[in-house]
């Protein structure tokens, strides 16, 4: 996509290595393995990398997500225009505060959090971004459940317990630099005393 934004049409395995630090033997092999092809002495064609990468994905079509919380994480998560770069779309805001009910935030209308199933099983909306307070979360989640929703991305500090069909994916900063804390500690990296 950055290749395709910077105009360039075509790219070597040499080039996806050094910008990835894949060894380029490895990435000819893995392309060859998706029967993804290139041309002698001229690279891979740029958009039929990225249409070949979007059906191996799954993502050949706009994702619509709903976002809860329109806090400051969610307007956070709103101004974040990576989403729509990749076709990624908030759909939805949803909040549970009367003094932002109805207020727009990056162009999107703060709906009540009681209207979730309604429009989510209308818009057939199977994602759903969790910003929430950590108290809140497992209510949401149940609400989200019961709405349909098939993938949670957790952005709260707590887990959630969801039935087997829902999946649970945990963006918690604090856990990220815990696991990285604990590298740093097992490699040498750092000395803590």
């Amino acid at each position: 996509m950055q290749l395709k934004e910077l105009g360039k049409r075509t790219t070597t395995s040499r080039n996806i290595s050094s910008s990835t630090g894949i060894n380029s033997a490895e990435v000819r092999r893995d392309l060859i393995y998706f029967r993804i092809k290139g041309k002698r002495g001229v690279g891979f064609n740029i958009d039929e990398l990225i249409n070949s990468f979007n059906k191996i994905l799954g993502y050949n079509r706009s994702v619509r997500i709903a976002l809860i919380g329109a806090g400051n994480l969610g307007k956070a998560i709103l101004k974040y225009k990576m989403l729509e770069r990749f076709g990624f779309k908030i759909e939805n805001l949803f909040d549970n505060d009367p003094k932002i009910i109805g207020k727009f935030f990056s162009g999107q209308k703060v709906l009540n959090i009681g209207q979730i199933k309604d429009i989510i099983s209308k818009k057939n909306i199977e994602i759903s971004i969790l910003a929430v307070p950590p108290d809140s979360a497992q209510k949401v989640t149940d609400i989200l459940v019961k709405a349909g929703i098939k993938v949670i991305i957790n952005y709260t500090s707590v887990p959630v317990r969801t039935p087997q069909d829902v999946r649970i994916e945990t963006t918690d900063p604090i856990e990220k630099l815990l696991h990285t804390l604990y590298y740093l500690s097992r490699t040498g990296y750092a000395e803590y005393k």
